[in-house]
């Protein structure tokens, strides 16, 4: 009986998730072990020659996590992230699967929290980060991708 249930366990394993499709164009890509969607993808084209076009990521709970374009499998374009509470977390531009643009982040609250430029996924020029007001607390600067030059900071009062 015990090798049975051990046989049972490896089979499945070997599977791997089944994809679900959830309307014409959409189908669950992963899923939680609760069977809740983890990533649903949205697709173009016909059942021979279809391309994935947009991605929503979930959290365990059902809440949407992240979304966005995507183009040969890659994030491509502008991406949101989300707070379970559904409030925005950061916006950032994707360019073949990395940050390559623009990245400004919100805290729960609404108020912007940084923003920045990524330059192939690296951190580049001026980064303005705030506090959870909405007063500007430092001013960071990347001379080049990802190295950090130099910083001002802001006193509180």
């Amino acid at each position: 009986m015990i090798p049975f249930f051990i046989l049972a366990c490896n089979s499945a394993e070997k599977k791997g998730p089944k994809k679900v499709k959830i309307g014409n164009n959409e189908e669950v890509v992963t899923t939680f072990t609760n069977g809740n969607p983890q990533v649903v993808r949205q697709f173009e084209g016909t059942d021979t020659n279809r391309m994935a076009v947009y991605e929503k990521e979930y959290y365990e709970d059902g809440s949407l996590l992240k979304e966005g374009p995507v183009s040969n499998n890659k994030k491509s374009g502008t991406w949101k992230t989300y707070y379970r509470s559904g409030q925005v977390q950061d916006i950032a531009v994707y360019r073949d699967g990395v940050i390559s643009d623009t990245i400004t982040g919100y805290f729960e609250n609404g108020n912007l929290k940084y923003k920045g430029l990524f330059k192939d996924g690296q951190k580049t020029g001026i980064w303005l980060i705030f506090d959870e007001n909405g007063k500007l607390l430092e001013n960071r600067a990347y001379m080049k991708p990802g190295e950090k030059r130099s910083d001002s900071l802001y006193m509180q009062k």
